[in-house]
């Protein structure tokens, strides 16, 4: 049987490839702490939101792309477990950016030159820039 005749019988019965959804890995510590979070935040007015600085870090491979990973389900199922790619930060071969939001505008922007986040590179290098700009002076 031809790779195509394949595909045409798997679809026959409504079975298609799709490309796998990238998700962090969750853990139930993970859950709790976040459900804790939003708790502590439900009330919040918009005055609280708008002393927030919001940031996000990205990864830029170096040598290519990660792929696309494809999984095979029919037309209608739900996802399932293993349709899903898990994803770890900082996996390595690639450059770090990190960047920042705020109510005024977006902030600084910065590469982490050795491609590992940690706690005092989160707290020190990035972050330094934006709390001296916005004047943000909490430790």
């Amino acid at each position: 049987m031809s790779y195509q005749s394949a595909i045409n019988v798997l679809h026959s019965v409504e079975i298609y490839a799709e490309i796998k959804k990238k998700k962090p890995l969750l853990t139930e510590k993970h859950k709790k702490a976040r459900l804790t979070w939003a708790k502590k935040h439900q009330y919040w007015t918009v005055h609280d939101w708008r002393r927030v600085i919001f940031s996000d870090e990205t990864k830029i491979n170096i040598w290519g792309s990660d792929g696309c990973k494809y999984y095979w389900k029919r037309k209608f199922d739900h996802l399932q477990p293993h349709h899903i790619d898990v994803t770890v930060k900082h996996g390595g071969g690639g450059l770090m950016l990190w960047g920042c939001i705020t109510n005024e505008g977006p902030g600084y922007a910065c590469q982490i030159y050795n491609g590992t986040m940690n706690s005092e590179v989160y707290q020190k290098n990035p972050w330094y820039k934006s709390k001296r700009h916005y004047g943000v002076l909490w430790s």
